[in-house]
């Protein structure tokens, strides 16, 4: 099992809790940036790789069924682009207008589309032709 490198906590109240997604940065809308993750899921660094099968291989590492990490994985991906739209839409946080934003929550979906057909899809589960990276 991997060991966690990097973590970050939260206080609000009494308790510290773990701070979800630390040190996420998403650099993959920079095309002269790479585009290989900090953490595998599975065997593989590059998302646009990812097959159902690694996320079997990281649900097996972490200790999770598969069908706990499958339930996960789909409600975030389904979840996870409405929550960064209005993220962007909050005028707290200036993020409405910026390109770069824009882009990333453009990624967020394709991204997102991307592991819930590769997950439900039968056909999307194959390792047979590439498809288009995101």
């Amino acid at each position: 099992m991997e060991r966690i490198q990097n973590f970050s906590l939260l206080y609000s109240g009494k308790a510290p809790v773990l701070a979800p997604f630390y040190d996420t940065l998403s650099t993959a809308v920079y095309p002269t940036l790479t585009q290989k993750m900090a953490m595998k899921i599975g065997s593989k660094y590059e998302l646009n790789e990812v097959r159902a099968r690694h996320w079997n291989q990281f649900t097996e590492s972490v200790g999770l069924t598969k069908a706990q990490a499958k339930r996960r994985i789909l409600e975030l991906a389904k979840s996870l682009p409405a929550t960064a739209r209005k993220l962007q839409s909050d005028p707290g946080h200036s993020f409405a207008g910026n390109a770069v934003v824009e882009r990333i929550n453009a990624l967020i979906e394709q991204r997102c589309t991307l592991t819930i057909r590769r997950l439900t899809d039968p056909a999307a589960k194959n390792d047979g032709a590439p498809e288009p990276s995101v």
